[in-house]
């Protein structure tokens, strides 16, 4: 089972974006982490002893609520970090009742999707492969983060949709303009799940992580 998506306007899909925007500081912290990387690529010992190194290339779940001012069990967010990519489930707050999928590329290549203004959000045509399941024609949303890194977001239509695909292992490949433009894998979902349905619950995960 994977999650499914549903085509939702764009004005209720963005309003479960707030004003502060925790992933402008997960996106420029992942971006730091890359230059660092690159920095010291040369020293190949020192970049396999580095823990934190270590747990981006392995790839981890981090959660927290994505609004300084959300009551509990609002805008619940689980963010996948792999190297320069990273997967998120958004769950529903305020007036939103849906969910996001998101997909962002710190470091966004050739290919990769991004509106001529760097302040809006546009929809986009893409193609999302999810598992074994075969490639479906998607309308997403696309939008910069921080100016740093570019996001596609699909709407589910609830966050049980959301959490009953989430599987312990699940694979994500995304197609723009007849090519790739991300492909990553996930793992520790379930247990990842249960980090976010204890968010949804009402109980505080900020901070915590799922390796």
């Amino acid at each position: 089972m994977t999650l499914g998506l549903a085509l939702l306007g764009g004005p209720v899909a963005v309003a479960a974006q707030a004003a502060y925007d925790p992933m402008e500081d997960l996106v420029g912290t992942a971006k730091q982490e890359i230059r660092a990387h690159q920095a010291i690529e040369s020293s190949k010992a020192r970049a396999a002893s580095d823990p934190r190194r270590q747990k981006v290339d392995r790839g981890y779940w981090q959660f927290f609520q994505a609004r300084r001012d959300a009551r509990p069990g609002q805008f619940c967010t689980a963010v996948f970090w792999k190297a320069d990519r990273m997967i998120t489930i958004s769950g529903p707050g305020g007036d939103f009742k849906g969910a996001l999928l998101g997909f962002v590329a710190i470091e966004p290549k050739d290919g990769f999707p991004r509106p001529d203004d760097a302040k809006s959000t546009q929809k986009i045509e893409v193609s999302l492969t999810q598992g074994a399941d075969a490639p479906a024609r998607v309308t997403a949303f696309n939008r910069t983060i921080g100016g740093l890194a570019d996001e596609i977001t699909f709407a589910v239509p609830t966050v049980d949709a959301a959490l009953a695909g989430m599987e312990d292992r699940l694979r994500f490949r995304i197609d723009h303009g007849g090519r790739q433009v991300f492909a990553l894998e996930w793992h520790s979902g379930l247990a990842a799940r249960e980090q976010l349905q204890r968010c949804l619950r009402g109980e505080t995960v900020d901070g915590s992580e799922v390796p």
